[in-house]
């Protein structure tokens, strides 16, 4: 009975770890039927960057993008955001890793017509 609940136990404990391997999709489709003025780009660029400790615990890494995406809305406003570039890069730091996520994008003013 006691192998059961051990067995039990370490099944549960294996899945936890492996869920904790998931990020969060970022969907970046276009919106449709946007009228823009393509005539005043600006741009814009946000990351969002995570540690990984050990290499085995995600702390806010799994996340990052999901961030940078919605730190790059907050610069954009009501503006259309268009060309997305997404660069990822990580740092080694002694008990871990820094994993950072960089979106660059150029943000089109809405035409009111």
């Amino acid at each position: 009975m006691k192998k059961r609940t051990l067995l039990r136990k370490s099944w549960l404990m294996g899945v936890a770890i492996l869920s904790a391997c998931s990020g969060a999709p970022v969907q970046l489709g276009a919106e449709v039927d946007v009228k823009y003025d393509s005539t005043r780009p600006r741009q814009i660029s946000a990351e969002g960057c995570g540690f990984q400790l050990l290499l085995l615990i995600p702390i806010t890494a799994n996340s990052r993008a999901v961030r940078a995406y919605q730190a790059l809305k907050v610069q954009a406003g009501e503006d259309y955001i268009a060309d997305i570039k997404i660069t990822e890069r990580w740092t080694y730091a002694v008990v871990g890793t820094v994993y950072c996520t960089t979106m660059e994008a150029t943000a089109y003013p809405k035409s009111k017509t």
